[in-house]
């Protein structure tokens, strides 16, 4: 069986073996370690990425199929990548709208567009 500094070795990585040892991460905690966990441990952004790719790989190959932490591992996460929301987009055409644009000041326009979105806006609250 492999050590965790073998391990990291392979990869290229042996300046985090002995933060690994200081903070008792061995071949059975690796695959549950996330980005988080790497990022406090002070490893580097490139060297993070390496590692996440090496831990989903060490998951799959002793399992043989994806694992929670290989999901984990892969995912990202809200308070650093950012978050995915639904959105929903309404496209609205007015008829008649470029013609009217060009034939009042932008001023007026303006004011016709918010008296438009005034309107809407009861509409919508009704």
């Amino acid at each position: 069986m492999q050590s965790t500094s073998d391990w990291l070795h392979s990869l290229g990585l042996d300046q985090y073996a002995q933060v690994f040892v200081d903070n008792y991460i061995d071949l059975e905690v690796i695959p549950s370690l996330s980005k988080q966990d790497l990022e406090k441990l002070g490893v580097l952004m490139g060297h993070r990425k390496k590692l996440l790719k090496a831990i989903a790989e060490l998951s799959n190959t002793e399992t043989g199929t994806r694992t929670d932490a290989t999901i984990a591992a892969r995912a990202p996460t809200a308070g650093s990548e950012g978050e995915r929301r639904q959105l929903t987009v309404l496209f609205c055409d007015m008829v008649g709208f470029t013609e009217l644009a060009n034939r009042v000041d932008p001023e007026v326009l303006q004011k016709i567009i918010r008296a438009y979105e005034d309107a809407c806006a009861v509409c919508i609250t009704r």
